[in-house]
């Protein structure tokens, strides 16, 4: 699925730096092949908070604020996305999974001529 790394790179570097900075424990990336040129990304975390726009809709962040906007963009870059609480297990085991599906667009990302 090499058309779709560089479709992947914002989406998961942003999950991943959020679940860095806003969980205390652990945290995962997942990511699987969700059919016909798409790829599912999914992050893990112990922090139980979802945040917008995965709780809501996805609104532009005012222009001056500081925080919110890498969210916005994985949002505008990905075709769908949501959240899942996850609850019960064994401690440290409960938190988030926040998710987003790319697809590749061959009129946006054409593959590079290998000649």
């Amino acid at each position: 699925m090499s058309e779709l790394t560089e479709t992947a790179e914002l989406p998961a570097s942003e999950l991943v730096t959020n679940a860095y900075l806003h969980s205390k424990g652990p945290y995962s990336l997942r990511l699987r092949d969700a059919g016909r040129h798409r790829i599912r990304l999914s992050v893990w975390d112990t922090n139980p908070h979802i945040p917008a726009p995965f709780e809501w809709s996805a609104e532009a962040p005012a222009e001056l604020v500081e925080r919110g906007r890498g969210l916005y963009l994985v949002t505008l870059w990905a075709d769908s996305w949501g959240a899942h609480p996850m609850r019960g297990g064994l401690p440290g085991q409960g938190g988030k999974l926040l998710w987003v599906e790319c697809a590749w667009k061959p009129d946006a990302y054409p593959l590079q001529d290998s000649r």
